[in-house]
C-alpha cells in the first residue's frame, strides 16, 4: 500500500515529475552497496529483506526518500558546508507536499507516532558531518565527545548509526526528538557544532606553533604512500586522503584541491569502484584498482 501510495503522489504531483523511484529489489548487491557510499539510501533500509523496499530521488540527489525503512518515509537533505537552517527547509516543504497526499500517524500529545520510541515527536534527526584532526592529534577528541553525548547528541561513524570511525570523519546529531521544535533541535545542534569547530581551529593553531614539522611530516608521507602504492584497502586510503585534507586545510599541501579529496574519498568505496569498473572484484582486484585510480588523480 505504501508503495502504491508512492507511486501515485509521484505521477500526479508535478513537484515529483523529474523524481525518480528505485526498488531496491530490482538491484544487484553491488549497486545497492553503491547507492549507500553516495549516501542515497541508509544501510537499514539495505539490510531489510522486505518486498517493497524503494527510495526516491531528484536528480541533484539532495533530496532522497526511503519507503519502508524503519519506518514507511524517512525524508532526508544533504547539503555541503554548515546549512542546516536550509536543509530544514527543504525538508519541511518536500514534507508538507507528501502530507497532502498522505495521511501521517500523529497523536496531539506524543507528536508523530514512530517505528522506535527515540523518534517520537519531531522525528527530526538533524547530522552534520566533521573533520577533527586536530582533536584527534592533540588528544582532546575523546573528552569532547563524552562532553557532547552527556548534552544529548549521538556521536557516530562515516554512514552513520553502527559504522565505524574513519578519516577523522564524525557524525554528529541529536538524540533528543520529543519536547523540543523543529528549530530548537537545530538551534541547539548548531550550538553544539560551533564550539566543536572553534575547538578544533584552536587545536589546529596549536599545532602549527608546536608540532608544524611533525604535522607536514605525517601529510607527506600519506601523500608519498598514495602517490606509489599498488595495492590498497579502503579504510586505509580514507584515512591517508584525511591526513592529505589535514595538509591543505593547514595550509602545508598545495598540490591537491579539496574537490578532488572529496571525489577519491567517494569513488574508492568498494561498491563505486566496481560499478566504475563495470566489473565484480575481490578484495585484491579491487586494491589495485583502488591504488590506480587514486595515483592517477594525485
Amino acid at each position: 500500500m505504501v508503495m502504491n501510495q508512492s507511486e501515485e503522489f509521484l505521477k500526479n504531483n508535478k513537484i515529483f515529475s523529474d523524481f525518480k523511484l528505485i526498488n531496491l529489489n530490482n538491484l544487484t548487491s553491488m549497486q545497492i552497496s553503491f547507492l549507500i557510499e553516495k549516501r542515497l539510501i541508509s544501510i537499514a533500509l539495505a539490510k531489510y529483506n522486505r518486498p517493497y523496499r524503494a527510495f526516491i530521488y531528484n536528480p541533484d540527489e539532495i533530496i532522497s526518500i526511503m519507503i519502508n525503512e524503519e519506518d514507511h518515509y524517512r525524508i532526508q537533505a544533504m547539503l555541503p558546508g554548515f546549512q542546516l537552517k536550509k536543509v530544514w527547509e527543504l525538508i519541511d516543504w518536500y514534507d508538507n507536499k507528501i502530507e497532502e497526499e498522505v495521511k501521517y500517524a500523529f497523536n496531539d500529545v506524543e507528536g508523530f507516532l514512530t517505528c522506535c520510541p527515540t523518534n517520537v515527536g519531531t522525528g527530526l534527526r538533524a547530522s552534520v558531518m566533521l573533520h577533527l584532526p586536530a582533536l584527534i592529534v592533540s588528544n582532546q577528541l575523546q573528552e569532547l565527545m563524552d562532553s557532547v553525548s552527556k548534552k544529548g547528541y549521538a556521536v557516530r561513524g562515516f554512514y552513520g548509526e553502527g559504522t565505524n570511525f574513519q578519516g577523522n570523519l564524525f557524525q554528529v546529531s541529536n538524540q533528543t526528538t520529543l519536547g523540543l521544535s523543529e528549530m530548537e533541535i537545530i538551534k541547539n545542534l548548531e550550538i553544539v557544532i560551533k564550539q566543536l569547530i572553534e575547538k578544533e581551529q584552536k587545536a589546529r593553531e596549536e599545532l602549527l606553533i608546536h608540532s608544524k614539522q611533525k604535522i607536514e611530516d605525517q601529510v607527506m608521507r600519506s601523500y608519498g604512500i598514495l602517490k606509489n602504492a599498488k595495492i590498497i584497502s579502503t579504510t586505509e586510503a580514507v584515512n591517508l586522503l584525511s591526513n592529505i585534507r589535514f595538509g591543505i586545510e593547514m595550509g602545508l599541501l598545495i598540490k591537491v584541491g579539496y574537490d578532488t579529496i572529496n571525489w577519491l574519498m567517494l569513488i574508492i568505496q568498494p561498491g563505486y569502484l566496481q560499478l566504475i569498473k563495470e566489473n565484480k572484484m575481490n578484495q585484491m582486484q579491487r586494491g589495485l584498482a583502488r591504488a590506480e585510480i587514486i595515483k592517477s588523480n594525485l
